[in-house]
């Protein structure tokens, strides 16, 4: 979970998840959309997906980066149990 956390609190790192929870983007949209070089997108996404919250399937030449609803999943629960509200 720390590390779910910690990737969260980077501002990049969460407006990166925000664009993905509108759908699975490729390396080079979401560059476009943050503003980054890709080196850093890449950074960024590496640490997302090392912390279960995003996942990728290779489409071609290009890598689609999509939210891993099974991570989110776990994030809400944690959070869930720290509010003391107790359901899945």
């Amino acid at each position: 979970m720390i590390d779910m956390f910690k990737a969260l609190a980077e501002e990049n790192r969460l407006k990166i998840v925000e664009l993905l929870s509108k759908g699975s983007l490729c390396v080079c949209e979401i560059e476009k959309k943050v503003k980054l070089p890709q080196n850093l997108v890449s950074h960024h996404l590496g640490v997302l997906k090392e912390a279960g919250i995003i996942e990728n399937c290779r489409c071609g030449k290009n890598n689609y980066y999509s939210l891993n609803k099974n991570g989110l999943h776990n994030i809400i629960k944690a959070l869930n149990k720290i509010g003391g509200n107790n359901e899945n």
